[in-house]
């Protein structure tokens, strides 16, 4: 069976790639871990990569997607700010949207006589 489906990301005004659907699970295992170290290592980014990827994002929309506290007797730790969590919902809910779409548009798909 054929199946259609689409890769969603956002850009900044230029063009250059800001986030897609590896960077949403970052964000979201940021939430889930309380650290970034541990959501990149989760999420297959070097914690380099994950800390310039989120620096990046945050300079284009303006406002701080992470909140971090710095030691104490549990250690440190970071969590989703406000913003952070509204980003990964409302880009779950676009991706959501996407794919239906694609669906409905791939019910009309016909390929019978693609074969030679």
């Amino acid at each position: 069976m054929i199946k259609a489906h689409s890769k969603l990301w956002l850009e900044d005004e230029q063009g250059n790639y800001l986030m897609g659907p590896r960077t949403a699970r970052l964000l979201a295992a940021i939430e889930a871990h309380g650290s970034l170290a541990k959501a990149a290592k989760a999420t297959g980014f070097s914690y380099r990569a994950a800390w310039n990827r989120l620096r990046r994002v945050e300079e284009a929309l303006g406002y701080p997607l992470v909140e971090t506290t710095v030691g104490g007797p549990g250690g440190g730790g970071s969590t989703l700010s406000k913003q952070g969590k509204r980003l990964v919902s409302r880009f779950s809910a676009l991706q959501q949207d996407v794919e239906a779409l694609v669906r409905a548009a791939f019910e009309h798909f016909d390929t019978t006589g693609l074969a030679p």
